[in-house]
């Protein structure tokens, strides 16, 4: 999923600066989560797919913006080059950018299931099959580490900003920030502040248990 930031609202400079700290973090762990899952898909589908068109396909997949999937993509070939000792691989094309053979029209924004369902398509085949496959299972794994991360983000601006904002508006200047889509923010949100309120709230009753009320 691709994580456009906002500017903050009108904060107090103090806040403000907290909040580009938090901010800075919270980028750098979503980048993080990214490099290892897409390290994983080029390891997953190097039988199948060159190094490039891994990176174009996790990166449209995962709706990164043409700036994150450079950096992406440039953290990746340095963790590669490491692995061997030295990097021998080719620069990776531009993502979004396609051989002639593959060109096609601009993916409209949607769900990854769409980009999967076109590039189904193109995939055909038994071992194309099992491609298509794999690649499904390698996005939903990354997806749902995204949506982990963006959860321990928000716990993070939770605790950085205790002190000036209570956690609900915590949590939502996170996704607030971080330009997440509405939908997608809710879930976070009500995730986030659930988490929140297991380590505030009095543990609920056990089932079959009935809470009696305090007396004092």
């Amino acid at each position: 999923m691709e994580t456009a930031v906002a500017s903050p609202r009108n904060l107090s400079r103090s806040l403000q600066r907290q909040v580009e700290l938090a901010t800075a973090i919270c980028q750098e762990r979503l980048m993080a989560v990214h490099a290892r899952h897409l390290l994983a898909f080029v390891d997953l589908v190097s039988d199948r797919l060159p190094f490039d068109q891994a990176i174009e396909i996790y990166t449209r997949v995962l709706e990164l913006n043409p700036e994150q999937a450079r950096n992406l993509a440039s953290r990746v070939l340095a963790e590669l080059g490491q692995r061997l000792g030295v990097s021998e691989r080719p620069l990776p094309a531009e993502p979004g950018s396609v051989d002639e053979t593959e060109a096609e029209e601009p993916e409209p924004p949607g769900r990854p299931g769409a980009l999967l369902a076109k590039l189904g398509r193109r995939l055909r085949g038994r071992r194309q099959e099992d491609l298509r496959y794999r690649i499904n299972l390698a996005a939903a794994r990354a997806e749902d580490a995204i949506f982990d991360t963006h959860v321990d983000n928000a716990l993070l601006f939770v605790r950085a900003l205790g002190e000036e904002l209570p956690p609900p508006e915590a949590i939502d200047l996170y996704v607030e920030t971080m330009m997440l889509p509405e939908g997608y923010a809710d879930v976070v949100y009500h995730r986030a502040l659930r988490i929140v309120a297991e380590q505030v709230l009095p543990p609920l009753p056990s089932e079959g248990e009935t809470a009696v009320p305090s007396t004092t």
